[in-house]
């Protein structure tokens, strides 16, 4: 086999990192094996991880912190079976990736790596040739951010870094791959306007793809000027302050009581960027049942899926509502607005709980010491929804965390992946007892870096939300719940880095306080009540109107 000549190795990586710089893709996230990228200049930076799923989830966490796309690379061998829980997490939620596979000459008979990963991207390129290196890279950053964001993989031989004919590289202009822009007629807008204009009980819903499309500000100037009562998707919540009084909450399986009654009572409901999930919908016929639908979205699969549609509108969120918004005058909704608002927007879960540290309390305290630039993830459970229910998320790409495919072992690396984002990024990862074990080894990269990265493990001893249901709906036949764990602190220490732990709410407000006050690594170990549920929570095949409020199963109609 011929020897890789250094020289031209070098080459092929200057056109790699000068590719990624043209791009906004500075940090790229892999593993042992990329030399390329070795000794580079300062203004390209390569974070190597541990494992390829962490590897993966770093580079989302970096493009949800950041709008820009995320870039990782992994080799087949060893590498690319791991990354596909990965890959998919990131395709299913819309997150723009560039994943790099090298494929090598022990790999390529018994590994179909585009079989595998083509059913979970966005598109797959060959790249062949060293000429081709700077024009895939573009038109893959290109297609990763336009439209529906999602994942772009590039396939690449190792043979690619070995001479062919000569040592000269020759980049080679390929065809662009344009972005379709689509045409809204305004006969539709008209209808739309007149639909809004008309509506005595409107509500707007804000999926993750107002945020993707960075449509937060023309979003808050549509709810300012009609004042229709807004909620939000788990994906949706930061794109508008959760504050905001005509915020309702979150909707959906674990909703508030507010959200899911008014949006069951709506006679319009305008939705931006969502997917309806059954997550959001609960059983589909009984969603917002005597409603007309507005549906804004730019990825035509999503629309008319899962939801009946009346209006759909098949384009950027950001460029059709400014087209509404100019069309809209003398409408306001006070009326429907004052009265919902007084509706319960809180999550009732802890107020007869005899714990003597409760999960809302916990981060609650957490916001209360964190910096006010700080970026939260969580990894997916009972933590993620009590996170979501009491976290006041108050912008964009504040909360990082896997909705559709709700993958556990996603919070560390994401929080890595924001951390590296910015000048030593604050960030607080929420996390159990159960997800935190999953990647728990990137521990080592959070040291090595000194990363801003406090870890919140709230430990229940559970897999939480499964025994929740297996209580609640299965008539407490636990199976396979039941965890051990290692001393989380002990394991912290062994890497180097601070370990607490609160049993009760003064030692939670003391370590808090303490592990905040500085910028270093941390991780917080916090004791709860083992059999603490989640509500409102909806029962299995019920519609959002039968969500359990409190551990008596009232319910709100």
């Amino acid at each position: 086999m011929q020897l890789v000549q250094p020289t031209f190795q070098n080459q092929c990586g200057q056109l790699f990192i000068d590719s990624f710089k043209k791009a906004n893709c500075a940090t790229v996230f892999g593993s042992v094996y990329q030399s390329i990228f070795l000794n580079r200049d300062q203004g390209f930076h390569h974070q190597q991880l541990t494992h390829e799923q962490s590897i993966i989830h770093a580079a989302d966490g970096y493009a949800r912190a950041t709008g820009k796309t995320g870039v990782a690379f992994v080799t087949t061998d060893f590498g690319i079976t791991n990354a596909v829980t990965g890959i998919a997490t990131a395709q299913i939620d819309g997150i723009p990736l560039l994943v790099f596979v090298q494929k090598n000459q022990y790999t390529d008979e018994c590994l179909d790596v585009e079989t595998i990963t083509k059913p979970i991207c966005k598109h797959y390129f060959h790249l062949k040739h060293h000429e081709n290196i700077t024009s895939i890279i573009k038109e893959a950053n290109k297609l990763a951010l336009s439209g529906r964001k999602g994942v772009i993989i590039i396939e690449f031989s190792s043979n690619l870094f070995i001479e062919a004919n000569n040592n000269q590289l020759h980049p080679k202009q390929l065809t662009s791959i344009e972005k379709m822009d689509s045409n809204i007629s305004m006969k539709q807008l008209d209808h739309i306007v007149n639909q809004i204009q008309h509506a005595k009980q409107p509500i707007l819903l804000i999926g993750g793809g107002v945020i993707h499309s960075g449509a937060s500000s023309i979003v808050n100037a549509f709810i300012k000027k009609t004042q229709i009562p807004f909620t939000s998707t788990l994906m949706g919540l930061g794109a508008i302050g959760v504050e905001d009084p005509l915020h309702l909450g979150m909707l959906g399986m674990h909703g508030t009581y507010a959200a899911n009654r008014a949006v069951h009572q709506c006679d319009l409901l305008i939705c931006l960027g969502v997917r309806f999930s059954d997550r959001i919908t609960g059983k589909t016929k009984g969603f917002s049942p005597d409603s007309i639908k507005i549906q804004i979205e730019i990825d035509p699969a999503e629309v008319n899926k899962n939801v009946a549609v009346d209006l759909p509108v098949i384009g950027d969120i950001q460029d059709v509502l400014t087209m509404i918004v100019d069309r809209l005058d003398g409408f306001c909704a006070n009326h429907w607005g004052n009265q919902v608002i007084k509706w319960k927007k809180t999550s009732p879960q802890f107020s007869k709980s005899t714990s003597l540290l409760k999960p809302d309390a916990i981060i609650r305290e957490v916001h209360r010491f964190s910096p006010e630039n700080t970026v939260v993830a969580t990894d997916v459970g009972q933590h993620q929804m009590w996170t979501a229910l009491h976290y006041p998320f108050d912008r964009p790409r504040q909360l990082l965390t896997s909705g559709g495919f709700g993958t556990m072992g996603y919070g560390l690396p994401a929080a890595i992946g924001a951390a590296v984002s910015g000048n030593n990024q604050p960030v607080v990862c929420f996390t159990g007892d159960g997800s935190i074990q999953m990647n728990i080894q990137e521990l080592y990269h959070v040291a090595k870096n000194n990363l801003n990265v406090k870890v919140i493990i709230l430990r229940n001893g559970y897999l939480g939300m499964v025994r929740q249901w297996q209580q609640l709906f299965y008539k407490n036949k636990y199976s396979q719940v039941k965890i051990t764990s290692p001393d989380f602190l002990s394991v912290a220490e062994s890497f180097g880095i601070s370990g607490f732990r609160a049993t009760n709410y003064e030692e939670a407000v003391n370590i808090i306080r303490k592990a905040f006050a500085n910028d270093q690594p941390g991780l917080l170990d916090f004791v709860i009540e083992e059999e603490v549920n989640v509500y409102p929570i909806v029962p299995p095949g019920g519609k959002n109107t039968d969500a359990i409020q409190h551990e008596n199963h009232s319910t709100l109609q």
